[in-house]
Formats: structure tokens, C-alpha cells, sequence
């Protein structure tokens, strides 16, 4: 810092030297909750969703019940926008992007929707719908459910957003 950023400093009230300023804190989580989304949804995709399109598996259920492919073209599209969305808020995170707060808070609520979403759909599958697989669906959706408690008033109220995420 030159004299004169040093005279600025000192002369700032003690709540603006404070402020909390760019990538840090609570932040790491929710960085590493991306990667891990991203990393996951990645494997899934290439080990899970692709054999059944490549091996033809994906014929044979439509047409032993077409809920079936309705269920593998849901987690398709959503382990796609799983992987590609949180590329796109690392992006928004880089160039410290104001839009980041909304598209983390969207990407919540998504995540919410979808695990309701995937519950009602695999519920009208009878073979699908055991007791073990539904109850960990309900899990899901209480998981996403408290992970919006957690960070969206997070990023909504976060001093550290506010200042970092400001282009």
C-alpha cells in the first residue's frame, strides 16, 4: 500500500477496515459442495446414465413401461444441468459477479424442486417405489430442504457476498 491507501485506511470508520472482502470463510463450503455436485453428477452420468442409452437398455424399459424412460430422461437432463450449472456459478465466483447471490440461491431451490420432483415420479413406479428407496428420497428432500435454510439466508444476508460479489 502506497502512504496515501495507508491515510485512506486509517481514516475509514472501523466497520468499513472491517468489512469481511473476497473468497473465504463460509464460502469454501459452499465451493466445495459445487465440486462435489459437479464431480458426482459427472460420474453418474458417464458410469450410470450412458450404459443404459449405449447398451439399449433404455428401449427395453420404454417399452416394458414407459415410466421408466420418463424417470432415466429426468435424471439425464438434471445430472446434466448438474454438471454444467455449477460450472457456470465458478465462472460467476471468478469474475466476482453480483449475479452470483441469485444463481446460488436458484441453484438451492432447483435442488429442492428436483429431489421433489425426482420423489413423486419414482413414486408412480410400483417396482420403484419400496419402502427403502422412497425413504431415502424423503431424505433427500429433507437434506436440499435444509440446505435452503442454511445458505439462503446466507447469501441473502452475508457481509462477505455483499462486498465481494459486486461486478
Amino acid at each position: 500500500m502506497t502512504n496515501t491507501e495507508n491515510d485512506l485506511a486509517v481514516n475509514l470508520p472501523i466497520e468499513e477496515r472491517a468489512k469481511p472482502y473476497g473468497f473465504g470463510g463460509w464460502l469454501y463450503f459452499v465451493a466445495l459442495g459445487f465440486l462435489l455436485t459437479f464431480a458426482s453428477s459427472l460420474y453418474y452420468l458417464i458410469d450410470t446414465i450412458l450404459p443404459i442409452y449405449q447398451d439399449g437398455l433404455f428401449s427395453q424399459l420404454q417399452e416394458e413401461n414407459w415410466k421408466y424412460s420418463l424417470v432415466i430422461i429426468y435424471e439425464t437432463v438434471i445430472n446434466i444441468f448438474f454438471v454444467i450449472f455449477p460450472v457456470f456459478l465458478g465462472y460467476l465466483v471468478l469474475k466476482k459477479k453480483k449475479l452470483l447471490k441469485y444463481m446460488v440461491i436458484n441453484f438451492y431451490l432447483i435442488n429442492f424442486a428436483v429431489n421433489i420432483g425426482y420423489y413423486f415420479i419414482t413414486n408412480s413406479i410400483e417396482e420403484a417405489a419400496t419402502h427403502e428407496f422412497m425413504g431415502e428420497q424423503g431424505r433427500n428432500i429433507v437434506k436440499s430442504f435444509v440446505t435452503c435454510l442454511i445458505w439462503i439466508p446466507y447469501f441473502i444476508n452475508s457481509k462477505r457476498v455483499k462486498n465481494t460479489y459486486t461486478n
